[in-house]
């Protein structure tokens, strides 16, 4: 019986390993990535102390993202979305009740894509994210419309 138990344990590890690699090879985003501060350039923003981009397969062709931003002076910040590649907008929720965002997504190519941020229905925010070809450095580059805060480029790194 104790074999029998290991062995369905097993499986079902190995099921779930696959179906995990299965979802990343759709979207090689899919994972944890930690800031790199010394690899970034925030612009004209405060640097934060630490800052961690989660994203998962939602299902049905859809991913989502978490951010979560927690500031110098203990502060939290962060969003999320659900989105699909398709150019569609997102709404965004965000730690920000004031601000009605939206973000939607277009495939570039299998390491790269482009979004588009709408604050209140207008354009705040155009960027792209790409993965190096090993798939452990995430590179977001940022350009800011409203010129508010200086563009950005900022280095993640997959957590192992």
């Amino acid at each position: 019986m104790k074999n029998m138990t290991k062995r369905i344990v097993l499986t079902l590890c190995v099921a779930l390993v696959s179906f995990a690699a299965s979802a990343q090879d759709e979207n090689p985003f899919i994972g944890v990535w930690d800031l790199d501060r010394d690899g970034s350039d925030f612009g004209s923003s405060p640097v934060p102390k630490n800052m961690i981009r989660t994203y998962a397969d939602a299902a049905d062709g859809a991913f989502m993202y978490l951010l979560v931003t927690m500031n110098e002076d203990g502060s939290i910040g962060g969003s999320s979305a659900t989105y699909k590649y398709d150019n569609q907008e997102n709404t965004i929720a965000s730690l920000n009740p004031d601000a009605q965002a939206t973000i939607s997504y277009r495939k570039v190519n299998d390491k790269t894509v482009e979004y588009i941020v709408r604050v209140n229905g207008l354009t705040t925010q155009i960027g792209a994210k790409s993965i190096t070809p090993d798939g452990s450095v995430l590179t977001i580059v940022i350009q800011n419309i409203t010129g508010q805060v200086n563009n950005q480029v900022l280095k993640f790194h997959r957590r192992r």
